[in-house]
This record gives C-alpha cells, structure tokens and sequence, in this order.
C-alpha cells in the first residue's frame, strides 16, 4: 500500500511538468506586430525544441491565401520561400507543428508590409498615408502585448486544477497512512 501511494504522489508532482511540456515560438522572422520595409524572401520560425517533420506555414494577405514553397523543419526551426516579393499590407502566418513529444502546436502572426515606394507626383498621398500609419502603430504595440498574456492564460486554469488534485490527493492520502 505504502509503495502504491508513494508511486501516485510521484506520478502527480510528473504530470503538472508534462502537461506544459509543449513546445513554444521562441522568435520569428517576421515577428509579432512587425512593419517590414525590405523585401523579405523567407519565413522563419524558431521554437524551443526540435520539431518533428510536420510543420506547416500558411501565408494571408486580407484573408487570401499567398504562396509559400519549399516549407521544411529543421531541428528547432520551421522555414518557408516567398516566391514572389510580398505587395504593401496586412498579412497574417498561421503555423502549425509537431513537437517531439508529439503535440500539435499552433498559433498566428500578423505582420505589416511597408515597402518604400519610388518618388512620384502622389507624394502628398504618400505623406498621408504614412501619417496614418504611424498612428496606428501604438495599438499593433498594444495587440502585440496582449497577445502572450493570453497564450500563457490559457495554460494557467488547467496547471493551477492539476497542482490542487494533486494536493487533495497527497492530503487523502496523508490521512489514509494516518488511519492505519
């Protein structure tokens, strides 16, 4: 009884440590909220453990599919070709992985594409448009900041209810030993 016991409790303070074990997006290329101003000809992820061979990256603009090629993994990494040089805009990366311990990951990165364009008699549009831009910037700042917080939310209600069944269960079975 007592080597049943101790195995459980063991098993208990394991499984708390298990359940985060999936792998998170150390950084990538473009990252969070980024403005690119430089043509860009790869995407790249970077995660905190080797990855098996089943990431996939998906590329939009306005909700429309881009084309992305020769996606592969590399140890910790996930990269994807840009064929063509992406247009000024909103784009989103949606990503999905495999981590070794065979979980799927996934997640979502928007970035903003700003190319400078050639000098032309529409430099006052230009001027306004960049204006504009510029002001919207403190809220992609904001939206980046926010976006973390939720991703580790997420994982907080489930650890803090394993962490107290596990004490409910070392607390039981205190008493049981206590009994005999």
């Amino acid at each position: 009884m007592k080597k049943g016991l101790s195995i459980i409790i063991l098993l208990l303070f394991l499984f708390p440590s298990m359940a985060s074990a999936h792998t998170k997006l150390v950084s990538s290329y473009p990252s969070n909220g980024q403005i690119i101003t430089e043509p860009i000809k790869q995407i790249t992820l970077e995660f905190e453990e080797a990855l098996e061979q089943l990431g996939t990256i998906k590329l939009y603009k306005a909700g429309t599919a881009t084309a992305v090629t020769n996606v592969q993994v590399k140890e910790n990494k996930l990269i994807a070709d840009l064929p063509n040089d992406l247009e000024n805009g909103d784009y989103k990366i949606e990503w999905k992985v495999v981590s070794e311990d065979g979980h799927p990951v996934t997640g979502q990165i928007p970035f903003k594409v700003q190319l400078k364009q050639v000098e032309t008699k529409t430099t006052t549009e230009s001027k306004t448009t960049d204006k504009a831009v510029k002001d919207q910037t403190p809220a992609k700042e904001k939206q980046k900041e926010a976006t973390p917080k939720k991703e580790r939310s997420k994982y907080l209600i489930p650890l803090i209810a394993i962490g107290l069944f596990g004490i409910a269960l070392m607390v039981g079975g205190v008493v049981l030993w206590n009994r005999k």
